[in-house]
């Protein structure tokens, strides 16, 4: 008596069947935020999944006079020029002293495409998006900048929002104030 071959697959599918190992349980669908942890100035700051354009290799710059003190300069970008910031001096106010800041961060939004000088990058986390705090406390120099933020290995990393950055006046303007520009300037 000859067996047909699709009488051979319903005899093998049924032997696994009865050997096989139960399929993992997939994970609740819930909501989850994923982004990078990285640290500007010291603090440690979440930045969302697509926030970022990309983290690059801080690179060499051309100092722009008559800028605000946080613009380092600008530097060569994919065929363009790139303004890079120091993150020490934007939020802090003070500039940073030590090894050099080897990362940068760049942000493309509309209006505003600049790289901003990173202290370190960790790692891409996940976190359950019900487990955002939004009431937790935030250092004072992002507390303006910030939205909320999650628990992780026993600190708050506060959520940086792109946004807020990109939007406020003082960031995207800079030019150095009009009593230094006019200092400077020998035309009047």
């Amino acid at each position: 008596m000859s067996v047909t071959a699709l009488e051979t697959l319903h005899l093998l599918e049924r032997s696994y069947a009865f050997d096989a190992v139960a399929p993992p349980v997939a994970d609740s669908e819930a909501m989850r935020w994923v982004g990078t942890s990285l640290s500007i100035a010291g603090v440690s700051l979440l930045v969302g999944e697509g926030e970022l354009q990309e983290i690059i290799e801080t690179p060499p710059v051309t100092i722009i006079p008559g800028t605000k003190p946080w613009v380092l300069g600008v530097a060569a970008f994919k065929g363009g020029l790139l303004p890079i910031l120091s993150g020490d001096v934007l939020f802090r106010q003070r500039p940073y002293s030590g090894r050099a800041r080897d990362y940068c961060m760049v942000i493309n939004r509309p209006g505003m495409c600049c790289g901003i000088t990173l202290s370190a990058i960790q790692c891409d986390l996940k976190f359950p998006i019900e487990e955002r705090d939004m009431s937790h406390p935030v250092d004072a120099d992002f507390a303006r900048f910030c939205l909320g933020g999650f628990k992780h290995e026993g600190r708050f990393l506060a959520v940086l929002d792109i946004e807020k950055l990109v939007a406020d006046e003082d960031v995207s303007d800079a030019a150095a104030s009009e009593i230094f520009s006019s200092k400077g300037n020998s035309d009047d």
